[in-house]
């Protein structure tokens, strides 16, 4: 599994409501800007190795096809690029230990949120600690990059530069359309939306820049097919938790049938060859189900739009903000 669970728009870091989160969270931010450099900068520098020249021009490439041929918002977000060696910020979920009921947090531009973000991973695990000492399930993720709301140029991390052709394009892509389809309190669309256009909309580069038979594309529908493997185990576990936390049991009695639950939950992801290498629980369940959303309306959209990029994401800005998904399926 690869780190794209974590490709959220945290814009939460820089808008949240505690003075001394604010500034943390601004310093975090303002460090990562403080090292960037342009890429344009960078392909013009003699000195720049060969290898590192050729990932800039695929990234600057995937921006031009988001932003001409898919019609996504132009803007100047991962045109710089920042040295990163590990995840870029570390977020934590919640959620209560009988329930699939997220614990959401309210932030100021962005409503309803289902995580909190930290660039200090320390700070991130003590949140988690507190959540759990209150009788949570909750878990720390790795963020692998993020955009923000504001209106100065996002930095691409330096890391996610070696990931292979697909996977960096439908990062880049998946984080672009957040800046274009966006609505207030309905991250659960946010973030399915933003899915299905990255993973779409990088199969569609990789045809267009390598050719339809090419490796590049070959590989990242390869990639595909197994996370959409891990989705479909992942959508077992939550249906067998939901079905066994609305039943009539006394919760003592839920807490040790979960168990069950998770331990062949666990055993599921060993055999089709995607382990967690953390804790499966409630929180972890749910943080992974909301980049699991079935895609299927969206699939049945763009084929109504005749494929057209243009179309589809007109379509998706236009539907009804207080109820997407209804809308989408009706």
């Amino acid at each position: 599994m690869t780190c794209r669970w974590g490709t959220i728009a945290v814009s939460v870091l820089l808008c949240a409501c505690s003075p001394v989160y604010v500034a943390k969270a601004a310093a975090g931010h303002a460090s990562l800007l403080w090292r960037s450099r342009s890429m344009a900068a960078a392909l013009r520098d003699p000195s720049t190795p060969e290898d590192l020249k050729a990932k800039l021009k695929l990234v600057l490439e995937v921006r031009e096809f988001a932003f001409k041929r898919m019609g996504l918002k132009p803007t100047r977000d991962f045109s710089i690029f920042t040295p990163v060696s590990s995840a870029v910020t570390y977020v934590v979920s919640a959620c209560p230990r009988t329930s699939l009921e997220a614990y959401q947090w309210w932030f100021p531009l962005v409503g309803k949120v289902p995580y909190k973000g930290y660039f200090r991973k320390a700070d991130a695990v003590s949140e988690m600690r507190r959540f759990e000492g209150r009788g949570f399930d909750a878990r720390v993720g790795g963020v692998s990059a993020y955009k923000t709301p504001l209106w100065f140029a996002d930095p691409l991390p330096s890391n996610v530069l070696d990931y292979p052709p697909g996977e960096l394009a439908g990062l880049l892509i998946h984080e672009l359309t957040h800046g274009t389809v966006w609505f207030k309190d309905r991250v659960d669309f946010d973030e399915a939306v933003a899915t299905f256009v990255g993973e779409e909309g990088a199969v569609d580069f990789l045809a267009q820049r390598f050719g339809r038979d090419c490796s590049q594309l070959k590989e990242y529908q390869v990639g595909l097919t197994r996370e959409r493997e891990f989705m479909v185990a992942m959508n077992g576990i939550y249906q067998r938790l939901d079905t066994l936390y609305r039943s009539p049991a006394a919760d003592q009695e839920k807490l040790a049938r979960r168990e069950e639950v998770f331990d062949q939950g666990r055993q599921r992801l060993e055999e089709i060859g995607s382990p967690l290498s953390e804790p499966l629980n409630n929180a972890t369940v749910l943080a992974y189900r909301l980049y699991t959303y079935d895609l299927g309306a969206f699939h049945a959209l763009h084929e109504r739009c005749g494929r057209d990029w243009k179309k589809t994401v007109a379509a998706l800005k236009a539907l009804d903000r207080h109820d997407p998904f209804g809308a989408l399926k009706r």
